[in-house]
């Protein structure tokens, strides 16, 4: 379900129906194949979240569309996002409320030194997961535009994809999050010939953001966000934003055993571990005041530059429920 079809399947579908967490007895959760869904499969293995008889049943999505099906069919409850999804969603008429706020490593993958720095990227052409107006073409063009750069986009059906390209020498650059971005340097390393350069975790967005915006230096982008019923249910809410805490810790500690259950649960990103360990696994989470003005801060952006990217306003004073 591409965006504009999503939009209008919203434009006239009360995601209110019968598909309820409430009436249903559980939780339904996914997350793509990132780092930030361990949690999910970790507390869907751990069955019924503390306080509450709910038990949380997880499902990939392997694409941003597959993820807009779901939410129009009233498929599931709580997903893994952007949050200028997340914002579109709440301005587009589903109710939606962001329980957990990430600071997440975005790798530049290079062979060329040149891309360990922002100016590096000016005249590049630049693998992106996803299509335009998805959140890498998002943050790279809010990041390089603040900077004065430009760079040209070669958009792939999603992380995966821009790494097989990389290897394949159909591209010198990709943006890529953990463990994608570990996984193509560990595959190159691994098939390169003999004083080959072979691509490297370049530059960390993250770093690029502080250098940028000095006075937000946290950078917020990703979220686990609450949709359609379970919005309405404030225990609810909270039980799954302390659960999701618990289980970062979890898999923070226990990175090996993570790693396991992803390639049971979600062989997609179980694929990616490097020696048995997910890259990415100590999962920072942003809570709080700061949390939510970092979020709010990469939102004023993406509303300058394009207010369609964010559902067309920025969200109201109780969109952020991310603790203290």
């Amino acid at each position: 379900m591409t965006r504009r079809r999503f939009l209008t399947v919203l434009a006239s579908l009360a995601l209110a129906g019968p598909a309820m967490a409430e009436d249903a007895g559980s939780i339904r959760v996914s997350g793509p194949a990132v780092a930030e869904t361990l949690p999910l499969l970790a507390m869907d293995r751990a069955g019924a979240l503390p306080g509450v008889a709910r038990h949380v049943t997880f499902t990939p999505w392997n694409s941003p569309d597959q993820l807009r099906a779901m939410i129009a069919t009233a498929g599931v409850d709580a997903a893994i996002m952007t949050t200028a999804s997340a914002c579109t969603l709440a301005n587009k008429g589903v109710p939606a409320a962001v329980v957990a706020l990430f600071s997440s490593p975005v790798w530049l993958v290079s062979p060329h030194a040149s891309l360990s720095r922002l100016s590096g990227l000016d005249g590049q052409e630049i693998l992106l997961p996803f299509g335009p107006g998805e959140m890498p073409d998002l943050l790279l063009r809010a990041l390089a535009g603040q900077a004065g750069l430009r760079f040209t986009p070669r958009h792939a059906g999603n992380a995966l994809e821009a790494v097989n390209l990389l290897l394949l020498g159909k591209g010198s650059c990709a943006l890529l999050s953990e463990p994608a971005a570990t996984l193509a340097v560990s595959r190159a390393s691994a098939q390169a010939r003999p004083g080959a350069l072979v691509p490297a975790k370049q530059l960390d967005i993250r770093d690029a953001w502080r250098e940028v915006f000095p006075a937000h230096p946290e950078l917020a982008q990703g979220a686990l966000a609450a949709v359609g019923p379970l919005v309405r249910d404030a225990a609810l809410r909270g039980a799954l934003r302390t659960a999701y805490g618990q289980a970062a810790k979890w898999v923070a500690e226990h990175p090996r055993e993570a790693a396991g259950m992803a390639s049971e649960g979600f062989p997609a990103l179980g694929s990616q571990a490097a020696d048995g360990v997910l890259p990415g696994a100590d999962i920072r989470l942003v809570s709080g005041p700061a949390g939510s003005e970092a979020a709010r801060f990469f939102l004023g952006l993406l509303h300058d530059m394009s207010p369609a990217s964010i559902g067309g306003r920025l969200p109201g004073p109780d969109f952020f429920e991310v603790g203290a």
